[in-house]
């Protein structure tokens, strides 16, 4: 698995928003991912509300395209990140909810102060130097190296598909959505998600189909 640290991960990010925002929705037409337990219809509306959400970011706050992640599964919307004021909290779920074709929204945005976040994104940028701490238990594993394993862990399980699914890690709590196709499969994920080294917390809203 390659490395990356907070800061190119961020450049990363906001290049991924760019070739977002950069698409021309209007004349792709539904969006067909076989693969994903969802219908084109389904896959072409979430891209329209995530592309819209990530424009106001845009216009509003370049920083919101860093430090707040959407996630959308089915018109669901999953925020997750930090923010440094309530002022901004307060913009980015009052944006999110005017969009009338969203069926639900799983606020998990955390308001801390300028220093919590700072020391979170040191500890991000430390990622390539220390992944999985050894040398002490109070020692926080990287969200990235995280996230990388629950990608790898889910490709890999049998009777899992990991296309219908979307997480984050945030200060080693895990927010996860997505559509299992049975109980044996949601119980599966979250198995393998909650034994991953640092993982603290699991907070799910996957559906069973």
């Amino acid at each position: 698995m390659i490395k990356v640290s907070h800061g190119v991960r961020r450049v990363l990010k906001t290049v991924s928003v760019c070739a977002v925002l950069a698409a021309p929705l209007a004349a792709c037409g539904p969006l067909q991912m076989p693969l994903e337990d969802r219908t084109g219809n389904d896959q072409w509306v979430d891209t329209q509300i995530k592309s819209g959400i990530l424009g106001e970011f845009s216009k509003l706050d370049h920083t919101y395209l860093m430090d707040v992640n959407v996630d959308i599964w089915k018109q669901d919307v999953m925020i997750t990140g930090m923010v440094d004021s309530k002022a901004k909290y307060y913009d980015v779920t009052s944006l999110i909810k005017q969009d009338t074709r969203i069926k639900n929204v799983y606020d998990h945005l955390v308001v801390a102060d300028e220093e919590t976040i700072a020391a979170y994104h040191q500890a991000e940028d430390e990622y390539g130097k220390n992944a999985v701490p050894t040398d002490s238990a109070t020692q926080s594993v990287s969200d990235v190296w995280i996230e990388g394993q629950i990608k790898a862990l889910l490709l890999a399980e049998k009777g899992v598909s990991s296309v219908n699914y979307r997480w984050q890690s945030v200060q080693n709590i895990v927010y996860i959505m997505g559509e299992a196709q049975s109980d044996e499969e949601l119980q599966k994920v979250l198995s393998i998600v909650r034994r991953i080294k640092g993982v603290s917390r699991v907070v799910s809203h996957i559906a069973v189909a």
